[in-house]
């Protein structure tokens, strides 16, 4: 009779236990984040044992710590904290690969959280097909104690959040992957832009850090034998903010240079290469990877970070960077050189650039929209999608080194005169300078469209008219409207007027209104300056919208044919 209460007792935490672990099941199935996912784990485990926190770890196998990623009524600061071999319950573990059980976590002796010493502690390394993967540890106030069974039950715990970090690791590998190739096609837009060497390199910096998240990013150009660093997206925009130079024989990232191949160091304190800032910074990585093509060395990608750098990492800056050899080869062929020829190259290059993996990377871009949602459905489908995008760009990666390999670039002669917009239209019209203003205005626009199909060019003052007006409303457009289509047409009406007619699906405004709303509308002094440019060449420019309508913006002016 007295045994019933105990089987009971038994029977009961034994319900308790498979209640649990089916919750815990459950949510893996569901929950691909790693870190709320590890929070869930570890807060079942607790609440099953009785215990007062707990946390789990991720073993970094560079650097033979462990990474706290997820905790339970602990420490804030314990977040993210890194223990190496032989320090605390995680370090022990770390270097023992054992389980350990203690009554008081302060026998441990220097322990890294002092205000818990008095805790009963349990501690099981996290394996996966045999390998340590992470550390995973509950702890319980007096007179609390863990026995055999505790350890038992916190081992089977360990074992399914050995199943869910391969699921999110495994997810977010195909995550990243997907983030690189979208990356890869924004840059490609940059390319096409036919920015300045210096204005590419900040955006594409600035790109790099706001789609992959590596804390600090920077695009060094080499001049005289230095690298010149100008703009930089992250942390040390608030260290560097004059522009630096550093001559091409130090750092990592002058070693990039001098050998013409990607430098990785995933633990910068071992690299007497490393040139540390003027101030202090959290890194623990860089990847520097030189901008080359054929001989030329233009610059450096440099990335650092905490995280260490993959094979992925690494392939997808090469493309980056051979990306940007081309545009900075472009750009500097397009300012020095006038000679047809020159123009014919740059032509094929850029026919090359934009139609050669336009295809793939149409394909990689709808696949990789719906692997979230294949995953989530189906392991295995989305398995199957990750596999079919990884094939799709490695073929992007292969026809592009392919045109990279076959590019000859021609010598340039010296370019004087017009500089900027004008020298654009000056060389190539309104279309082609519009082009470009566009793809630096409105990258993530949806749908931008350009009708110059009847349109023939203009003389130099008309056209650089219509650009500037041009540029206004497409900038009202963006800023005040928040159109997501935005279109220009430019047509010869007839033997004596042309009409460009710049068009949004924004949100408009009553353009009845007094003078004073329609300006607030368009963002100031707009209409104003859009008015002054026509009227000066005899021409006008009228302004059609309704509220919730969009806006339309058409220029006359008189007809000179040039």
């Amino acid at each position: 009779m007295g045994a019933a209460p105990h089987a009971e007792n038994l029977d009961d935490h034994a319900l308790r236990e498979a209640e649990a672990l089916c919750q815990v099941v459950e949510e893996i199935s569901s929950e691909l984040e790693l870190r709320p996912l590890l929070t869930r784990i570890v807060a079942h485990a607790c609440d099953l044992l009785g215990a007062d926190d707990g946390s789990i770890g991720l073993f970094d196998p560079v650097r033979n710590v462990i990474r706290t990623e997820a905790i339970y009524r602990m420490p804030a600061r314990e977040q993210g904290a890194e223990v190496p071999a032989n320090v605390g319950l995680a370090g022990r573990v770390l270097a023992s690969g054992e389980p350990l059980v203690l009554a008081r976590y302060g026998d441990l002796g220097d322990v890294p959280l002092p205000e818990l010493a008095e805790n009963t502690v349990i501690g099981v390394p996290i394996r996966s097909h045999g390998h340590l993967v992470g550390f995973f540890g509950i702890g319980a106030l007096p007179p609390r104690k863990f026995n055999a069974r505790d350890l038992a039950t916190l081992q089977l715990f360990a074992r399914h959040a050995a199943l869910a970090i391969d699921n999110a690791l495994r997810y977010q590998r195909e995550k990243s992957r997907s983030e690189r190739l979208a990356l890869i096609a924004r840059v490609s837009r940059l390319v096409s832009a036919g920015l300045e060497p210096v204005d590419l390199v900040a955006t594409a910096a600035q790109v790099i850090h706001e789609q992959l998240g590596y804390p600090n990013v920077v695009i060094p150009l080499v001049e005289d034998d230095h690298l010149v660093y100008r703009s930089h997206a992250g942390a040390y925009r608030e260290i560097f903010r004059e522009e630096h130079r550093m001559h091409v024989s130090q750092g990592i990232t002058g070693a990039a240079v001098r050998t013409h191949m990607a430098q990785v160091v995933n633990d910068v304190t071992q690299d007497p290469r490393y040139v540390p800032p003027p101030l202090p910074i959290d890194v623990t990585a860089e990847l520097a990877v030189p901008i080359v093509l054929g001989h030329e060395v233009f610059g450096v990608v440099n990335i650092e970070g905490r995280a260490p750098f993959d094979r992925e990492d690494i392939s997808s800056i090469q493309v980056i960077a051979d990306h940007l050899a081309v545009a900075i080869k472009n750009a500097r062929l397009f300012d020095d050189a006038r000679a047809a020829a020159v123009m014919r190259e740059r032509q094929r290059l850029a026919r090359d650039l934009h139609d050669s993996v336009t295809q793939v990377l149409s394909s990689i871009s709808l696949m990789s929209q719906s692997i979230v949602a294949a995953y989530k459905k189906d392991v295995k489908e989305g398995e199957r999608r990750a596999r079919r995008i990884e094939e799709l760009s490695q073929l992007a990666f292969a026809e592009m080194r392919q045109m990279l390999n076959e590019l000859r670039p021609v010598a340039a002669g010296g370019n004087a005169g017009r500089s900027g917009a004008l020298a654009e239209i000056e060389s190539y019209g309104l279309k082609r300078a519009l082009q470009r203003l566009l793809a630096m205005l409105a990258p993530e626009t949806p749908e931008v469209r350009l009708d110059f199909t009847n349109y023939r060019f203009q003389a130099l003052e008309h056209e650089e008219a219509l650009y500037r007006i041009c540029q206004e409303a497409v900038s009202n457009s963006l800023r005040h409207a928040d159109a997501r289509r935005i279109s220009i047409c430019a047509e010869v009406v007839d033997a004596k007027q042309i009409r460009v007619e710049v068009a949004d699906d924004g949100k408009g405004f009553d353009a009845a209104a007094p003078t004073v709303v329609v300006q607030t509308a368009l963002g100031g002094l707009g209409m104003q300056t859009m008015r002054e440019r026509a009227i000066a060449l005899g021409g006008a420019t009228t302004i059609h919208s309704q509220p919730g309508k969009g806006t339309r913006v058409t220029v006359d002016l008189p007809r000179s044919d040039r």
